[in-house]
């Protein structure tokens, strides 16, 4: 194939809902509930089989919810800071208490390079904090961050199949030196305080083409839960 190497990036979300008190481990079963899971999961059962095949020097990485500098407005974090900067309200789905593993991009792309240079071809790693938040101490600590009211915040009803918990095991990229340098509260404080002194790139994304993609997604939500 010509290739000298090829990395698979991946998602937490291919090991589905995970039951509290258990962290996933890279050799647990696939159980993605989304179509995009879905699709995760197929492609590193694809690229392992490559491996497996023809020996193609492959590498896979999980990763938990990225955040950081310019991350489209369509992901949770730089919405809900723009909205809240524009004092607009913060549609959270359900009652908030899906558990995430925020990570700042950073550490993501620290990890990635690592697995890059000293990882082992055909193997598979978890990359995330270890550490889960609720999207409700997210979004608290977003607002705190910014000085605005929690009032702002909106339930609005749950998207389908939206997963509760995700909670991954890191020792096997710990063993190869990573470690995150940030916790999941200095990841989003930190994102959040980007957006907050980086007006002039969002607004810029916040077009009508993004107007109309919000109105579809959360317009029907925010109206009936008024």
């Amino acid at each position: 194939f010509g290739l000298e190497r090829y990395h698979q990036i991946s998602t937490d979300e291919v090991y589905g809902d995970i039951p509290a008190g258990y962290s996933s481990v890279e050799s647990d079963p696939l159980r993605p509930r989304s179509p995009y899971s879905a699709s995760k999961a197929s492609g590193d059962l694809l690229v392992g089989s490559y491996f497996t095949t023809y020996e193609l020097p492959v590498t896979i990485s999980r990763g938990s919810n990225n955040i950081g500098p310019y991350q489209h407005l369509e992901k949770v974090v730089p919405l809900f800071t723009t909205n809240a900067l524009e004092n607009k309200p913060l549609p959270l789905y359900g009652d908030g208490g899906q558990m995430r593993e925020y990570q700042y991009v950073v550490d993501h792309c620290e990890a990635i390079d690592l697995i890059l240079h000293q990882g082992q071809l055909g193997e598979i790693y978890n990359v995330g904090t270890g550490v889960e938040v609720t999207n409700l101490r997210m979004v608290e600590l977003l607002l705190e961050t910014l000085g605005k009211p929690q009032s702002l915040v909106r339930r609005v009803t749950d998207r389908p199949g939206h997963d509760r918990r995700y909670s991954m095991n890191i020792e096997k990229i710990r063993a190869l030196g990573w470690t995150p340098r940030h916790t999941p509260e200095e990841a989003i404080i930190e994102a959040v305080s980007w957006y907050r002194d980086n007006e002039w790139w969002w607004r810029r994304v916040k077009n009508e083409e993004f107007a109309a993609y919000y109105e579809a997604q959360y317009g029907d939500r925010l109206r009936q839960d008024q």
